[in-house]
């Protein structure tokens, strides 16, 4: 038997137990459609013709009254709250439960433990992963309530539609398609990037950022054809968008099913992908046979995007090992197939020589040189005032006190760069960089923190050398201050670290650092010979060598 054989017999086998598993035949007591009409627009695996109405929604489906029908009602299926009687139900999707329930979209544990250090709280522990449970109403808690966790997979859905701004809802916060009134919502695995980017167009602006655009304070009336509004009114103009946007990549193209849901483990990191795990010279692999069941039902779900080597090889991630079904080599070149769009795409690969392996840039993230910008916003106020009253985004009502936050000096360019707790350097940008007063009585906390972050304005043309090792920017060092412009005494520094700093800046996540003197020292001794030298010149190939070379009549650097 040939592999092309062993793997169509694969995707069988599956579809056959997928059939008795889950498409049984509907009772023929369902009343549910004698009412509702919308009954177009549902998904091949999810047809009341095939699974019911009940499968999902409970109810009473026998009822001959609305009243009696409607008792016990799922309006929303996949809602945190009961998410185990319906997508979690034995024979459906059970096993994802408790990976999508520890999962950072859910437990929200960064942004929880990020906010209460910069407030200068003391960490709590991490038990229960419900919101209600976990977070307090003074604070740092309540400046998460009523700001925050809107952005939160337990946040209550209260409509079946889709738009950019919709947050929350469980399962159905990312697979529930787009639809009109007519149909019924259609739930599906190929998640557009309109799902993602009612919560990712905010903090690092992950959303924005992808598809070229930036938040912006000033409106240009000369270059007006490049400005525009969001729908919640934020003011954004065009930059350079990623160039995987470009090619019209999503956003599941890169993220994974691991990466996005978690192993089920609490405080963990997430992220399963890697830009090497497409671009590098040899990719890792597994056998057919060390499939997942559910990584199998997958391939036989959607044998379009199945790829796999003569030899029965798929393409993993170097992180997990998670398959990367849609990404595969033929006839000596490297192709990616769109999960949405199906468009087949060359993948090029890293090339070798000075570029990628030059010595003391071992530690570089691919951010560092081939992100083109990163928002960067400088001043934050933020001040409570118990007086007033404000929406308590987990108790969905108004409740009193609220936080009131003023911004300003929000740029977008060249990022900083600094390192992380596992001394890699990659691209930071102004995060919990701030004012902080939390009651009208007490006096103002200034915070200045940075946060590390993948901006995802990838360009193949990299930022030159001159960019970091003649830039004081790049090194964090600030350049400037900027003030509110009815508040002058709210001055905040544009840059991290003051010159000769004797400790390294903070960040807002533990062990993340800016360079310390002796990096910086490091970093400009390079750029001191820049100023004679290009850098194709082979004097920085092994810099330190060439220094140590340098003939004694040679110039000072």
């Amino acid at each position: 038997m040939t592999i092309r054989t062993m793997i169509k017999a694969l995707k069988i086998i599956f579809l056959l137990i997928l059939y008795h598993v889950f498409i049984l035949p509907v009772s023929a007591e369902e009343e549910c459609l004698s009412c509702h009409i919308e009954n177009s627009g549902m998904s091949t695996f999810h047809n009341p013709a095939e699974i019911g109405c009940t499968s999902c929604h409970a109810g009473n489906a026998s009822a001959k009254t609305k009243e009696k029908a409607h008792q016990n009602l799922e309006a929303y299926p996949g809602r945190m709250q009961t998410v185990e009687q319906s997508c979690g139900q034995s024979g459906c999707h059970a096993e994802l439960i408790p990976l999508v329930k520890n999962s950072l979209m859910n437990t929200l544990d960064g942004m929880l433990s990020s906010t209460r250090r910069v407030f200068g709280e003391k960490q709590k522990k991490q038990i229960q992963p419900e919101l209600n449970q976990r977070l307090s109403e003074k604070g740092a808690d309540s400046y998460l309530r009523k700001l925050c966790v809107s952005c939160h997979l337990g946040s209550a859905r209260k409509n079946h539609q889709q738009n950019l701004q919709d947050r929350g809802g469980g399962c159905a916060a990312c697979h529930l398609l787009t639809h009109t009134d007519s149909a019924h919502p259609a739930l599906t695995v190929r998640v557009d990037n309109d799902r993602c980017f009612g919560c990712h167009s905010r903090s690092g602006r992950i959303s924005l950022n992808y598809v070229g655009l930036a938040e912006t304070e000033k409106f240009e009336q000369k270059n007006s054809e490049n400005f525009g509004r969001l729908a919640d009114g934020r003011l954004v103009k065009k930059l350079p968008l990623d160039v995987h946007s470009k090619a019209g990549m999503a956003c599941i193209d890169c993220h994974t099913v691991r990466g996005v849901m978690g192993s089920g483990k609490r405080h963990e990191a997430q992220l399963d992908i890697q830009c090497t795990d497409c671009h590098a010279k040899n990719l890792f692999r597994k056998p057919l046979s060390q499939l997942q069941a559910r990584e199998a039902l997958y391939s036989a779900l959607y044998p379009d995007n199945f790829h796999a080597s003569v030899d029965g090889l798929i393409v993993v991630s170097e992180k997990n090992g998670t398959p990367l079904f849609h990404l595969w080599e033929e006839n000596g070149g490297r192709f990616l197939k769109g999960k949405i769009s199906g468009k087949k795409m060359k993948i090029p690969v890293m090339s070798s020589g000075q570029k990628h392996e030059l010595k003391g840039h071992e530690r570089l993230s691919c951010d560092s040189c081939h992100a083109a910008w990163a928002p960067q916003c400088y001043g934050c106020h933020i001040e409570y005032d118990p007086q007033e009253t404000q929406w308590d985004h987990l108790k969905q009502k108004r409740t009193p006190g609220r936080w009131i936050e003023k911004r300003w000096a929000v740029k977008s360019g060249i990022p900083a760069l600094g390192v992380t707790s596992k001394n890699r350097i990659t691209p930071f940008v102004p995060g919990m960089n701030l004012i902080l007063q939390t009651s009208p009585e007490s006096a103002s906390v200034r915070k200045q923190n940075y946060a590390s972050l993948s901006p995802h304005t990838s360009q193949l043309k990299v930022r030159s050398c001159e960019s970091c090792h003649r830039n004081d920017a790049a090194l964090g060092i600030i350049q400037n201050h900027a003030s509110f412009p009815e508040h002058p005494e709210w001055s905040v520094p544009l840059g991290w670290i003051p010159e000769n700093a004797k400790q390294p800046g903070k960040s807002a996540k533990k062990g993340d650092r800016s360079f310390n003197t002796s990096e910086i020292a490091k970093i400009r001794r390079v750029g001191a010979c820049l100023k004679c030298h290009l850098q194709e010149d082979k004097l920085f190939k092994d810099f330190q060598m060439s220094l140590q070379n340098l003939p004694g009549d040679h110039a000072e650097y």
